[in-house]
Protein backbone atom coordinates (compact mmCIF):
# COMPACT_ATOMS: atom_id res chain seq x y z
CA UNK A 1 0.00 0.00 0.00
CA UNK A 2 0.96 3.15 -0.55
CA UNK A 3 1.83 5.87 2.07
CA UNK A 4 -0.74 8.44 2.94
CA UNK A 5 -0.98 11.88 4.06
CA UNK A 6 -2.02 11.89 7.39
CA UNK A 7 -5.36 14.07 6.48
CA UNK A 8 -6.34 11.13 3.97
CA UNK A 9 -8.74 8.25 5.82
CA UNK A 10 -9.67 4.73 4.43
CA UNK A 11 -13.66 4.78 4.08
CA UNK A 12 -14.46 1.72 1.85
CA UNK A 13 -12.18 -1.69 0.34
CA UNK A 14 -13.94 -4.11 -1.44
CA UNK A 15 -13.17 -6.84 -4.21
CA UNK A 16 -14.95 -7.88 -7.33
CA UNK A 17 -18.06 -10.16 -5.79
CA UNK A 18 -18.64 -13.31 -7.23
CA UNK A 19 -22.11 -13.27 -5.71
CA UNK A 20 -22.92 -10.19 -8.25
CA UNK A 21 -21.63 -12.19 -10.71
CA UNK A 22 -23.35 -14.79 -9.94
CA UNK A 23 -26.82 -12.96 -9.84
CA UNK A 24 -25.71 -11.20 -13.18
CA UNK A 25 -25.20 -14.71 -15.00
CA UNK A 26 -28.59 -15.94 -13.52
CA UNK A 27 -30.47 -13.03 -14.84
CA UNK A 28 -28.76 -12.75 -18.08
CA UNK A 29 -29.88 -16.50 -18.74
CA UNK A 30 -33.55 -15.82 -17.07
CA UNK A 31 -34.25 -13.22 -19.51
CA UNK A 32 -32.42 -15.67 -22.45
CA UNK A 33 -34.93 -18.47 -21.57
CA UNK A 34 -37.74 -15.98 -21.87
CA UNK A 35 -36.26 -14.94 -25.33
CA UNK A 36 -36.41 -18.71 -26.42
CA UNK A 37 -39.91 -18.77 -24.96
CA UNK A 38 -41.69 -18.17 -28.41
CA UNK A 39 -39.35 -22.16 -29.59
CA UNK A 40 -41.07 -24.00 -26.52
CA UNK A 41 -44.14 -25.27 -28.46
CA UNK A 42 -41.88 -26.84 -31.13
CA UNK A 43 -39.26 -28.14 -28.61
CA UNK A 44 -39.29 -30.46 -25.19
CA UNK A 45 -38.80 -28.53 -22.03
CA UNK A 46 -35.30 -29.85 -21.65
CA UNK A 47 -34.15 -29.11 -24.92
CA UNK A 48 -35.59 -25.52 -24.75
CA UNK A 49 -33.38 -25.70 -21.00
CA UNK A 50 -30.43 -26.61 -22.63
CA UNK A 51 -30.89 -24.09 -25.38
CA UNK A 52 -31.37 -21.27 -23.25
CA UNK A 53 -28.67 -21.95 -21.18
CA UNK A 54 -25.95 -22.77 -23.64
CA UNK A 55 -27.05 -19.34 -25.20
CA UNK A 56 -26.31 -17.35 -22.48
CA UNK A 57 -22.87 -19.15 -21.78
CA UNK A 58 -21.81 -18.49 -25.46
CA UNK A 59 -23.54 -14.52 -24.81
CA UNK A 60 -21.21 -14.48 -21.62
CA UNK A 61 -18.13 -15.69 -23.45
CA UNK A 62 -18.57 -13.22 -26.56
CA UNK A 63 -18.87 -10.35 -24.42
CA UNK A 64 -16.16 -11.27 -21.82
CA UNK A 65 -18.18 -11.50 -18.83
CA UNK A 66 -15.77 -14.32 -17.88
CA UNK A 67 -12.73 -12.06 -18.75
CA UNK A 68 -13.71 -9.58 -16.28
CA UNK A 69 -14.08 -12.08 -13.36
CA UNK A 70 -10.89 -13.37 -14.46
CA UNK A 71 -9.35 -9.85 -14.76
CA UNK A 72 -10.95 -8.30 -11.95
CA UNK A 73 -10.57 -11.13 -9.43
CA UNK A 74 -7.24 -9.84 -7.50
CA UNK A 75 -7.86 -6.44 -7.81
CA UNK A 76 -8.78 -4.42 -4.37
CA UNK A 77 -10.86 -1.04 -4.87
CA UNK A 78 -9.82 1.14 -1.98
CA UNK A 79 -12.05 4.43 -1.45
CA UNK A 80 -10.76 7.36 0.81
CA UNK A 81 -12.07 10.62 1.59
CA UNK A 82 -9.50 12.17 -1.69
CA UNK A 83 -9.38 9.67 -4.11
CA UNK A 84 -10.22 6.26 -5.08
CA UNK A 85 -7.65 3.74 -5.71
CA UNK A 86 -7.54 0.54 -7.80
CA UNK A 87 -4.93 -1.77 -6.49
CA UNK A 88 -4.18 -4.08 -9.50
CA UNK A 89 -1.40 -6.88 -8.31
CA UNK A 90 0.34 -6.06 -12.24
CA UNK A 91 0.81 -2.47 -11.52
CA UNK A 92 3.26 -1.53 -8.97
CA UNK A 93 1.53 1.63 -7.79
CA UNK A 94 -2.12 1.96 -7.60
CA UNK A 95 -4.69 3.73 -9.95
CA UNK A 96 -5.56 6.81 -8.29
CA UNK A 97 -8.75 8.91 -9.10
CA UNK A 98 -9.37 11.81 -7.40
CA UNK A 99 -13.12 12.37 -6.15
CA UNK A 100 -13.02 15.98 -7.53
CA UNK A 101 -12.43 13.95 -10.78
CA UNK A 102 -15.35 12.47 -10.56
CA UNK A 103 -18.35 14.36 -13.06
CA UNK A 104 -20.96 11.99 -12.06
CA UNK A 105 -21.90 8.44 -11.12
CA UNK A 106 -24.20 6.11 -13.21
CA UNK A 107 -27.70 5.59 -12.55
CA UNK A 108 -28.54 2.13 -14.47
CA UNK A 109 -26.73 -0.69 -13.46
CA UNK A 110 -27.27 -3.19 -10.92
CA UNK A 111 -24.12 -5.31 -10.65
CA UNK A 112 -21.40 -2.02 -11.55
CA UNK A 113 -20.77 1.52 -10.84
CA UNK A 114 -20.09 3.44 -13.72
CA UNK A 115 -18.06 6.77 -13.14
CA UNK A 116 -17.96 9.56 -15.73
CA UNK A 117 -15.16 11.80 -15.85
CA UNK A 118 -15.27 15.61 -17.47
CA UNK A 119 -13.49 14.54 -20.24
CA UNK A 120 -16.75 12.68 -21.58
CA UNK A 121 -14.54 9.06 -20.70
CA UNK A 122 -16.25 6.92 -17.98
CA UNK A 123 -14.23 3.61 -15.75
CA UNK A 124 -16.53 1.27 -15.10
CA UNK A 125 -15.85 -0.83 -11.09
CA UNK A 126 -17.03 -4.13 -12.25
CA UNK A 127 -18.86 -6.52 -10.01
CA UNK A 128 -19.35 -4.36 -7.13
CA UNK A 129 -20.40 -5.74 -3.76
CA UNK A 130 -23.45 -3.85 -1.94
CA UNK A 131 -23.39 -1.67 -5.46
CA UNK A 132 -26.76 1.05 -3.57
CA UNK A 133 -24.19 1.00 -0.28
CA UNK A 134 -20.94 1.74 -3.03
CA UNK A 135 -22.71 4.39 -4.59
CA UNK A 136 -23.70 6.15 -1.57
CA UNK A 137 -20.48 5.92 -0.38
CA UNK A 138 -18.67 7.25 -3.16
CA UNK A 139 -21.07 10.03 -3.54
CA UNK A 140 -20.80 10.84 0.03
CA UNK A 141 -17.41 11.11 -0.11
CA UNK A 142 -16.96 12.96 -3.46
CA UNK A 143 -19.38 16.03 -2.20
CA UNK A 144 -17.37 16.20 1.05
CA UNK A 145 -14.26 16.41 -1.58
CA UNK A 146 -15.77 19.17 -3.65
Amino acid sequence: MTPQPSEERDLLSWRISLRAFFWRSAALMVLTMLICAPILPYFNVATWALASVLSALFYMWIFDDFQIWFENRNTVWRLTNRALYINDPENIEPLELALTDIAAIGKLSFWSITLRLPTRQSITLPLVPNVRETKAQIATAREAAL
